[in-house]
């Protein structure tokens, strides 16, 4: 083995790497050199093996550079962005253009390193394949890194029944303190002078580098988003206080709609990506204005507010977040493949994959405005609520049938708030290849009717339907021509009112044709036949759901991926497998109820029967349990006289029954998050993946 150079002499310095955490509060680094005597560089890096994932765009170097700018000004006490933010010289923080283990190689050469400081971080492979070579080389080095937890994921966690435990100690942890004024001064004095102290860093940043100049970055994604929000721990916190303050009562109604939810959504998901506000701030901070409005509800006990349902929906998915991010961190691999691996071959036939389709979907022309609408409004403001989102996934990976692989580069380079551990996760579970969630089959049109009735999301950002009536917004090609042509529109160059797919071609049902004109702009006509192509591929996906194989690989899936929340002290325990080896697993109480309808439905099968195997028997009871509902591709409702219903279905029809039909009930809002589901007789909350139980309202 050959010898390891040594490193310069001279004091030791410490060094504060910073990665997605550019924000002074709550910021453990910092703290420690802030409160130490030892000389320092903080230390941030454009890495080009970071930036030539494919997920980079433009948008996300320019709103980290902001963040940059913004931290350290906070540094300096330079108050706030003035001018041009690429004139700006950093002052306190040491930017470099160069790899992460090449600098601090270089580095350490000049000046030895006593520890590095940094936040452990959960990303994509190449973020692990960096993290694990930095602290291969630190311990060659024999160099500490303390890596420090921001966001409640425990690295190499043995047990997923684990996860809240650690969770809840880490929000129980105290804040760190924001270095003082005093503080702030000391560190600044002992903040290594690159120039001075003759060190040289290859690719040395005096100033942000602008997104069009970094070459890592294909060409076509150097650009901005004008629209996007800004940057920075300042702008962070002013998002987070008019949230508390005002925007966040209807948070809990608003959410759904992509007219209500840029005001009433917190908006701090950009921010949280990339480190601007710290997770535990916000949870501790909602914790608090939940504790004082509890105060003042029981003074005036009479007047009515939606804050407190509101803040619980919005705290269950700061939850959900640190939940999901768990199951990248425990599976890296989720990036690549599937998650429940006999889904492996949906989607990835030959002629599978249609590029027209494909470009089409991106560039939000697809016929159907609701769709459309959505990934315009993508393209130029980088944000879009949760639920329009996993429409869009549904139907690419549903009525246009593209694998989702193919789609996640486009959607990260979208998404501003960009979270590879949540990313990764929901795009499996919206194309259905967990093998442990239901199937969202989102219907796009009955989704623009219920949250844009009036078309007004749809006419800001698809103007070529800006003129067409309400009664055509979400199916203008159902336009007489006549109409088309006053509204200044032409819909699929003209070629007629109806258009039906057959065998993958559409065919024309009216032969008058209006050619677009100076007056008339273009829009497609559907690409596809919705409930065709829905149906389509329900039908191969339940192929695959209903074999025993599928059933027992999800099993593990479960064990190591599932849901374990809990309340209170008590714990419930899944259902076990028949399998000897299966695990008994913690679930929490709000799904105890169900659980209990599992049981309860099972029956035991003859020894002879292929399913014994894959099912779960416990006690016997009726025929039918809810977890082979969730696999049943049959439509029809179940009889109000049948015998193959499990208690929670029974209790659901019932319910619906006594109020006129059975479709009376269209939502039910999910006990855990509070979110509102449309599908009355749904088993699972299409936003946190927990099952149904017979109080969710």
């Amino acid at each position: 083995m050959s010898k390891q150079p040594a490193a310069a002499a001279g004091d030791p310095i410490d060094v504060v790497w910073l990665k997605k955490d550019v924000r002074l509060h709550d910021h453990g680094p910092l703290l420690s050199i802030a409160q130490s005597n030892r000389q320092c560089i903080i230390l941030y890096l454009y890495e080009p093996d970071q930036l030539s994932e494919k997920t980079v765009h433009g948008s996300h170097i320019a709103f980290v550079n902001e963040g940059l700018v913004d931290l350290d000004l906070r540094l300096s006490c330079g108050g706030g962005i003035q001018g041009d933010l690429y004139e700006h010289k950093f002052q306190c923080i040491t930017v470099c253009h160069a790899g992460a283990v090449f600098t601090l190689r270089t580095l350490h050469k000049q000046r030895p390193i006593n520890q590095i400081l940094c936040h452990m971080e959960s990303s994509h492979l190449k973020s692990f394949a960096r993290d694990k070579a930095v602290r291969r080389w630190c311990r060659g080095e024999n160099i500490p890194i303390r890596e420090m937890n921001q966001t409640g994921v425990t690295r190499c966690l043995s047990d997923r029944d684990d996860f809240t435990t650690h969770f809840n100690k880490f929000l129980g942890q105290p804040i760190h303190a924001t270095p003082t004024k005093i503080q702030l001064a000391g560190l600044r004095s002992r903040l290594v002078n690159i120039e001075l102290d003759g060190i040289e860093l290859h690719g040395r940043c005096l100033s942000p580098i602008k997104p069009s100049d970094i070459q890592e970055i294909a060409p076509e994604f150097r650009c901005d988003r004008i629209q996007r929000q800004y940057g920075g721990e300042s702008k962070a916190l002013e998002y987070f206080e008019s949230f508390l303050s005002s925007r966040g009562a209807n948070y809990s109604t608003g959410i759904s709609s992509p007219n209500t939810s840029w005001t009433t959504g917190s908006r701090l998901s950009p921010y949280l990506t990339w480190g601007h506000i710290s997770l535990r701030h916000v949870i501790v901070a909602t914790k608090r204005k939940q504790e004082e409005l509890r105060a003042a509800k029981k003074n005036t006990p009479s007047t009515p507010s939606p804050w407190l349902r509101s803040l619980a929906s919005f705290q269950s998915r700061m939850h959900w977040r640190s939940h999901f991010i768990q199951k990248l961190e425990s599976q890296p691999s989720l990036e690549k493949q599937d998650q429940c691996l006999a889904f492996s071959h949906l989607r990835r036939q030959p002629n599978d994959f249609n590029e027209k389709y494909f470009e089409a979907w991106c560039q939000g022309r697809t016929g159907f405005p609701f769709v459309d609408a959505c990934m315009r409004s993508l393209i130029h403001t980088g944000w879009l609520n949760f639920r329009m989102r996993a429409m869009l996934v549904s139907f690419a990976t549903y009525n246009l049938w593209l694998d989702w692989k193919k789609i996640a580069g486009h959607l990260a380079r979208l998404f501003l708030d960009y979270e590879p551990g949540i990313h990764y996760p929901q795009l499996q579970m919206q194309a259905g290849t967990t093998g442990i969630n239901a199937m969202r089959v989102y219907n796009v049109t009955k989704q623009g009717k219920d949250q844009d009735p009036n078309g007004v999301f749809i006419k800001k950002y698809v103007p070529e339907l800006a003129a067409v009536p309400n009664e055509y917004i979400h199916e203008p090609h159902t336009m007489p021509a006549s109409l088309q042509k006053k509204c200044g529109v032409v819909i699929g160059h003209g070629k007629g009112d109806i258009e039906k797919k057959s065998k993958g071609i559409f065919q024309t049902q009216q032969s008058t044709v209006i050619l677009p004109t100076k007056e008339c702009i273009d829009y497609p006509s559907p690409i596809v036949d919705e409930k065709s192509t829905a149906k389509s591929a329900k039908d191969k996906l339940s192929a695959v759901r209903k074999q025993d194989s599928t059933k027992r690989e999800a099993e593990q899936v479960y064990l190591k991926h599932g849901s374990r929340r809990t309340n209170g002290d008590r714990d419930g325990s899944k259902p076990k497998a028949l399998s000897s080896n299966s695990k008994r697993i913690k679930v929490d109480n709000t799904q105890q109820s169900l659980l209990k309808s599992w049981t309860k439905s099972q029956v035991r099968k003859a020894p002879n029967d292929k399913r014994e195997q894959t099912e779960v028997l416990v006690e016997q009871a009726g025929d039918t349990s809810d977890m082979e509902l969730l696999h049943s591709t049959k439509k029809e409702p179940v009889p109000a006289s049948s015998d193959r219903r499990s208690p929670l279905i029974a209790s659901l029809l019932s319910e619906q029954k006594s109020a006129g039909k059975y479709t009376k009930k269209k939502e039910w809002r999910c006990k855990t998050c509070t979110f509102s589901n449309d599908k009355p007789l749904g088993l699972v909350c299409a936003m946190c993946g927990s099952v149904r139980t017979n109080k969710a309202k």
